[in-house]
């Protein structure tokens, strides 16, 4: 990379300084320039890292351009448990890594590869699903905070963000209904891990294991026409109850009306009309979201909060 960079970078500017007339300072401001040039390169090469977590798992790793603020970011990704790349979350990872955050972007196992999320994948199926990704993102979350250090997270300002799958698989991490089966992996997130969480067209497939003592302060984002992971309380993908499956989800709304309920910090922004495009909105909504993790980190009142009717096509 560096290289092809010096043979564009030098042919490119070998041409503009031709018009220097003393050979010495012509070379002296092209050897200073292509010096410059590669630093720049490597600095470009160093500002996104891949790290193997467990076994063929791995997280990209992306450190703050220019000044840091402290806060990181935990980003799992869509794909229906089927699909779904970490280099496809680049523009959010870059984005956030912009304004100063730390982000890491984890792989987990894609247990319906080459199959299907929808109605005729039986119940089962979809929970181990889901729950394979729970597991995988609990470990990540484990070894990202056990180098807390080397990867400069502050672990009190830790955040949790994922889209669509991602964002299933992040509440389910956060209320989680899979814990008793496997306490010996989830007895860790006993202690809160994560100071907030961002999530993107998610549902609960158990609205029972959030409690107000274990609530977590969110950013949701839903539109109120998914047509996959409903905005209030729905079947996925609205399954019949007669398919093999059939399964509940509580989405976005039902999650904020909890939050409303009992009084605890959750921002809700509902985009009238929209679709399953929402679970993308962290592509685009980076004042929103880095509005929301200050507020969180910097012990301002949220509140229960419902923003209608912004982002409409």
């Amino acid at each position: 990379m560096c290289r092809a960079l010096y043979t564009r970078c030098g042919k490119r500017w070998k041409r503009r300084l031709r018009s220097v007339s003393s050979p010495v300072l012509f070379k002296k401001m092209y050897m200073r320039f292509l010096f410059f040039c590669c630093l720049l390169c490597c600095s470009l090469a160093q500002a996104q890292t891949r790290v193997s977590y467990r076994d063929s798992l791995y997280l990209d790793h992306y450190r703050p351009q220019g000044k840091p603020n402290g806060m990181s970011v935990m980003f799992i990704h869509g794909g229906g448990f089927t699909g779904g790349e970490t280099a496809n979350q680049k523009p959010f990872a870059e984005g956030m890594s912009k304004r100063g955050y730390n982000v890491f972007v984890i792989s987990y196992r894609l247990y319906l590869k080459g199959s299907s999320f929808g109605c005729n994948t039986v119940t089962p199926e979809k929970l181990k699903a889901i729950r394979l990704a729970v597991e995988d993102a609990a470990d990540a979350a484990k070894f990202i905070l056990s180098r807390a250090d080397s990867f400069r997270v502050n672990p009190g300002q830790f955040f949790l963000a994922g889209s669509s799958a991602g964002a299933e698989t992040a509440l389910q991490l956060l209320y989680n209904p899979f814990a008793a089966a496997d306490p010996a992996r989830f007895d860790y997130f006993k202690t809160p891990r994560f100071c907030g969480a961002l999530i993107f067209a998610g549902a609960l497939v158990d609205i029972n294991t959030m409690q107000p003592a274990n609530w977590v302060p969110m950013l949701l984002m839903h539109g109120t026409k998914d047509q996959l992971v409903p905005f209030g309380t729905a079947s996925h993908h609205f399954c019949p109850a007669t398919s093999q499956g059939w399964m509940m989800l509580f989405g976005s709304k039902t999650i904020y009306e909890k939050g409303k309920e009992w009084n605890k910090p959750v921002v809700l922004y509902t985009y009238n009309g929209n679709g399953h495009e929402v679970s993308n909105y962290m592509f685009r909504e980076f004042d929103k979201m880095d509005t929301f993790m200050r507020n969180v980190v910097t012990g301002k009142k949220i509140g229960a909060k419902e923003v209608v009717g912004v982002g409409m096509k």
